[in-house]
């Protein structure tokens, strides 16, 4: 047992590291002891994180692509669909309106019917699908400037495609009416 007046015995001294002086021709550093701890910096407890890749521009392109098949190739087979409808009933005109809510005038030119319809109902679903791509490729920023064109393209398709029937069915019509 200890006496609690005697002071507890010094603790032997800890040697010290052997000298190793650096050379002097510029080598490596000597290896520290082993207990050796790096020291702390609050910077190396921090996630390094690697910068976002770039978003692609591929939704924002094949939106726009779809947009375009929509207001403009499907525009164009509607439009020549609808002259040749106009031609096919334009000298029958006058007698429209003996018959209202029948479609039999439209017998001579039912292929071109079908074909109109067909383009009117593609452009539809592409313009559709164009919108909705267009919305997603820009608020998830792939393709942003391809989508917003897309998102235009899909708006003003209908205004085109409207346009161009009513345009290319009276000419159609008027082509084929006699002038008296």
């Amino acid at each position: 047992m200890t006496n609690p007046e005697q002071p507890p015995a010094p603790l032997p001294p800890v040697p010290a590291p052997p000298y190793q002086p650096y050379p002097l021709s510029g080598g490596q550093p000597p290896a520290y002891p082993a207990p050796y701890a790096p020291p702390v910096d609050p910077r190396y407890g921090q996630l390094i994180q690697a910068p976002a890749p770039k978003q692609r521009s591929g939704l924002g392109v094949v939106a726009l692509i779809l947009a375009l098949a929509a207001a403009v190739a499907a525009t164009a087979v509607l439009a020549i669909a609808s002259f040749q409808i106009g031609a096919g009933i334009g000298p029958r005109i006058e007698t429209l309106a003996a018959r209202p809510g029948e479609l039999g005038f439209l017998t001579p030119v039912r292929e071109w019917v079908l074909a109109a319809e067909i383009a009117f109902w593609t452009g539809t679903v592409l313009g559709i699908a164009s919108l909705i791509l267009g919305i997603v490729a820009t608020v998830k920023r792939r393709g942003r400037g391809a989508g917003i064109a897309a998102i235009v393209f899909s708006a003003i398709g209908p205004l085109l495609a409207g346009g161009a029937v009513i345009v290319a069915a009276s000419l159609g019509a008027a082509t084929t009416i006699p002038l008296s």
